[in-house]
């Protein structure tokens, strides 16, 4: 008798603890039908990567440096923090693994605003021209407009020589021969890339066999590549390796927290 009194109590023990664990649940309650019931606001905080001012873009974080006077321009400097850091970044250059670079801003300034264009994703700083007397202090803004996205390469193409024809080369990259020059013992395939808001600095053709030795790159007339090829007979179509990152320009960015910035 005496163990079947205590189950019964222990049984009884845990189903009280059960429903005070339940009316301690969220939305549970114990009141009458009617009752009313509040309910808490939630708020979400993103914890900054580098610090309260960055902006990010992209998976990078952009931390403006300083801004100031240089002769008749404000220079406008910022670092680049990659959010996903790649294998190939070190402390020394945290820009090897950015995954998103500025590529355009505008200063605002009362009564105007100028634009300014990156040269290049490897770039820092913007110079914009603004008339005499604007000094850092009356600067109201500082937007990013657009910025570029890396685009890694590693594909084959196929160009002809005889027929100069256009070929996907990238995303957004096309490419073609644009001239071959017979020599005595080899031939030079000058090969032509042509892009549309985006930079292909970064890119690197090269020919594809062991009768392919070396190729060259120029910016003279356009992006063009130099290809030496040493066999007896230049083939057509020609294959062709494209390797590398193409930067494809992407609007948006937005403002920039010029708070706390050495000026």
């Amino acid at each position: 008798m005496r163990s079947s009194r205590v189950a019964l109590l222990a049984v009884a023990g845990l189903a009280a603890g059960a429903a005070a664990a339940f009316l301690m649940l969220p939305g549970a309650t114990g009141s009458t039908e009617g009752s009313p019931t509040t309910t808490a606001p939630t708020t979400t905080t993103v914890p900054p990567w580098i610090g309260r001012h960055e902006t990010r873009i992209g998976p990078t974080v952009f931390v403006p440096q300083g801004l100031e006077v240089e002769g008749n321009r404000l220079l406008f400097t910022y670092d680049l923090y990659p959010i996903t850091p790649l294998a190939e970044a070190s402390p020394e250059s945290p820009e090897l693994a950015a995954g998103a670079v500025p590529a355009s801003f505008t200063l605002t300034y009362p009564g105007g605003a100028v634009s300014y264009r990156v040269l290049g994703p490897t770039q820092r700083a913007a110079r914009f021209e603004v008339p005499v007397g604007v000094t850092p202090d009356q600067v109201q803004a500082i937007n990013i407009d657009s910025y570029w996205l890396p685009v890694p390469g590693g594909y084959t193409i196929e160009l002809s020589p005889s027929s100069g024809a256009w070929v996907p080369a990238a995303p957004g990259v096309r490419a073609r021969i644009l001239q071959v020059l017979e020599q005595a013992t080899n031939y030079l395939v000058v090969v032509e890339l042509e892009a549309d808001a985006i930079l292909t600095e970064d890119l690197a053709i090269a020919g594809e066999g062991r009768d392919w030795q070396s190729s060259s790159y120029s910016q003279i007339g356009g992006q063009r590549w130099t290809l030496d090829f040493r066999g007896e007979t230049l083939p057509d179509p020609v294959r062709l390796t494209v390797r590398g990152v193409a930067w494809i320009e992407v609007p948006g960015g937005g403002p920039v927290d010029l708070d706390g910035m050495a000026q």
